[in-house]
C-alpha cells in the first residue's frame, strides 16, 4: 500500500499495489480527509475528481471516516471485500484480453 498516489489535484489517499503487475495498482482508496476537504466546490470533490481518476484507469473505493469510527470491523470487511472483487474482475479482464489477442492472430 502506498499513500498519496497521483499528481496535481488528482491523488488518491491510499493505493493497493497489484502484486502480479508491478507498477500498477488494484484500487485507489479515497478518504474524507485533507485531500477530500480541500476542494472548494462539492462538484469538484464528488464528481470531477472521480471522473478524472476513473478516466485515468483507477478503480476507486470511498472509505468514510464516520463508517470507520462507528463500526471499524464492518468498514474493514467492506473494504477487503471490494478489493477482492476488483482483483477478481481485473484477472478476468486480463484473461479476456489475452484471449482476444490470441484469437486475432
Amino acid at each position: 500500500m502506498i499513500k498519496k498516489v497521483g499528481c496535481a489535484g488528482f491523488r488518491v489517499d491510499l493505493a493497493i499495489i497489484d502484486e502480479h503487475n508491478p507498477g500498477k495498482y488494484i484500487v485507489g482508496i479515497e478518504c474524507d480527509g485533507k485531500i477530500y476537504s480541500s476542494s472548494k466546490v462539492a462538484r469538484d470533490r464528488d464528481r470531477l475528481r472521480e471522473q478524472v481518476l476513473t478516466g485515468l484507469g483507477w478503480n476507486l473505493y470511498h472509505l468514510w471516516s464516520t463508517d470507520w469510527y462507528r463500526n471499524r470491523d464492518l468498514a474493514r470487511e467492506k473494504l477487503i471485500s471490494a478489493i477482492e472483487e476488483i482483483k477478481a474482475k481485473s484477472i478476468i479482464n486480463e484473461l479476456e484480453s489475452m484471449e482476444i489477442k490470441k484469437n486475432s492472430f
